[in-house]
């Protein structure tokens, strides 16, 4: 067991992932909890909090849960260093991952002060249910509780209006999360030609997935944008795909669905002519409308195929570094 460490935070609720980092400290003998002060809260929290003692109930009646009690002292602090810049009988100090910048830049000033820099113990964010990490203003706003469970359905907006690749994106949805979402729809524009080539593909689902993030106002989990598109393989051969992106407000992940060869001389026309697969069809097989049914994979497939697969499949490999990082933090 390690001698002594500090901890910094507002504990406006205790999560799971306070409690990580609050079992961490049990490696050691005497552990000191910086609890930020109200004034510090109004300056930096971007969602209400409730006042110091109540944070203060809370952290103690934590503590007592995990069996910390005794070994811990607790302290009002102003600012990020909380005073551990100056501390002497300290030998480590414990953040989140995300927080391990403000322990490296406590260390710098206790090299000023010269003192020993404090061994930084970096402990995993957990993830919720929704697949974000989970923090006090999603328990405040009631998205999750206190160990990242869905209390409300997520609210996903999508950048279409096409049934069948509403359908797709909903049966997506429904492996990942069950029926704990709500399904909001618009057509977007792609920002891209018709029917993209190459990279312009991508951009085309990011484009539609920040328009529908932005239609929503903030009112909305996830946006998703998806976009279909033709890949050149090599010389005479192009395989038409469909992407995804999957939009949080800050970061978007991207995925594939199956793909398939499409004849050489339609490719050349939607090139020549900057039209799309589904007019050339059109045009060529007096199929119409075939984007809004089984799509050109289920024409070319003889029914074996359906578009919405490829929708879903994209869908659901958009969200895969997300499940990946959700499920490696467990």
């Amino acid at each position: 067991m390690g001698r002594s460490c500090v901890l910094g935070g507002t504990f406006t609720y205790v999560h799971a992932g306070h409690d990580s980092m609050l079992r961490e400290c049990g490696r050691f003998s005497e552990i000191t909890i910086g609890l930020t002060s109200d004034s510090y809260v109004k300056r930096h929290k971007i969602y209400p909090s409730f006042p110091y003692a109540r944070r203060l109930r809370t952290l103690l009646a934590a503590l007592k849960r995990i069996g910390l009690f005794s070994r811990t002292k607790i302290h009002m602090i102003e600012n990020e260093s909380g005073g551990a810049e100056k501390m002497q009988d300290v030998d480590a100090i414990i953040v989140s991952e995300e927080t391990t910048p403000a322990a490296q830049r406590i260390n710098s000033l206790r090299r000023k002060n010269s003192l020993p820099p404090l061994k930084i113990i970096s402990v995993p964010l957990v993830f919720g249910e929704d697949l974000r990490k989970i923090s006090c203003q999603s328990i405040f706003e009631g998205k999750t509780d206190l160990g990242g469970e869905l209390l409300r359905p997520l609210a996903v907006q999508v950048g279409t209006i096409n049934p069948t690749k509403l359908s797709g994106t909903s049966r997506a949805l429904h492996r990942i999360f069950g029926k704990k979402f709500v399904l909001h729809h618009h057509s977007e524009k792609s920002g891209v030609p018709d029917h993209p080539f190459n990279e312009e593909t991508f951009s085309g689902a990011k484009n539609r997935a920040q328009a529908s993030w932005k239609r929503a106002k903030g009112r909305c989990d996830y946006s998703i944008g998806m976009e279909s598109g033709l890949f050149t393989l090599k010389k005479g051969m192009h395989i038409d795909i469909t992407v995804a992106c999957v939009f949080d407000g800050k970061e978007e992940t991207y995925g594939t669905g199956m793909g398939f060869v499409v004849p050489e001389e339609i490719a050349k026309r939607i090139r020549r002519e900057e039209s799309d697969l589904t007019k050339v069809l059109a045009d060529m097989a007096g199929v119409k409308d075939i984007g809004k049914r089984h799509g050109a994979i289920g024409h070319f497939s003889a029914g074996v195929l359906h578009r919405s697969e490829q929708i879903e499949q994209s869908v659901l490999c958009a969200f895969v570094p997300r499940l990946a990082i959700a499920r490696a933090k467990k």
